[in-house]
């Protein structure tokens, strides 16, 4: 499987708006439960609540509300702008869940909207982590998004920052110990089928077999037409490929049509929206 480096243009209309916000809400909300069987609950019943009523909760608590966009403030850092990064990491597991053709697409069982901890701050650790089988070999996907409209080529985000694309990939690439640590974390929260998949990875890592599997890193980024340039933002991906012999990277680049920050607020205001109907 060769290097593969990919430009999809988006264009934010409504119907945009309103899929990525719907598919959010979902991610964030997922629970590990299945709701069906709260309405089997005799304690449930005798108060009168049912699971309908449960979700709704749960949804609306599991979406932040950003306080500085509501007074109607620019934010000063993008660090601070949760919807900002969660954007980037939606359209990072929509594309390699969805976008790919379909013998290339990823099963992606851990997604870094849905666990991490509080609503109100942003995750860490990798973006995203999935499988896909092919004739019996299992293929690892490690998955990092990020978002930019810095008028540089690449922006920071992708090659300069402490926690950069390239930067976090090739600490993934080369610390072996740390990527079956972030593994083993994550192999917790997975379903029976998914830590089965997940789990056989984890130990061909830790057993020293990584010949018997592929690793894919694979990349998102997040633009507008107004600083995108296609090929100079995969940066060192594109200019340094062997930094990731013998593995494979897949770096895919969204281009927005509207600017990133009015995009961002649009899929703030569906999300808060949508929570509260």
């Amino acid at each position: 499987m060769a290097h593969k480096f990919a430009k999809e243009d988006v264009s934010v209309s409504d119907k945009f708006i309103i899929k990525f916000s719907e598919m959010y809400i979902k991610q964030r909300s997922q629970t590990r439960f299945n709701y069906d069987t709260i309405d089997e609950s005799l304690l449930f019943q005798k108060h009168g609540f049912d699971s309908t009523q449960l979700k709704k909760v749960i949804t609306k608590n599991s979406v932040a509300q950003d306080l500085i966009r509501e007074a109607g403030q620019i934010h000063k850092t993008v660090l601070t702008d949760i919807y900002r990064s969660d954007l980037g990491e939606l359209l990072l597991t929509y594309y390699f869940e969805d976008k790919l053709p379909e013998s290339e697409r990823f099963i992606i069982p851990h997604k870094n909207i849905t666990n991490r901890e509080l609503a109100a701050q942003p995750g860490r650790g990798l973006d995203a982590v999935g499988y896909r089988i092919d004739n019996d070999r299992i293929s690892l996907l490690v998955g990092e998004g990020k978002v930019s409209h810095q008028m540089k080529n690449p922006p920071d985000v992708v090659d300069y920052n402490k926690d950069s694309i390239y930067n976090t990939q090739t600490k993934f690439k080369n610390n072996k110990e740390l990527l079956v640590n972030r593994l083993s974390d994550y192999s917790r929260n997975l379903t029976d089928e998914a830590a089965e998949k997940i789990g056989l990875v984890l130990l061909l890592l830790d057993f020293g077999k990584e010949s018997e599997f592929d690793l894919v890193f694979g990349c998102s980024l997040l633009r507008d037409v107004s600083c995108v340039k296609v090929n100079e933002d995969y940066g060192k991906f594109y200019t340094q490929q062997t930094d990731f012999d013998p593995h494979h990277i897949t770096f895919c680049i969204m281009s927005l049509d509207k600017n990133v920050k009015d995009t961002i607020d649009l899929f703030y205001d569906k999300v808060q929206e949508l929570c509260k109907a």
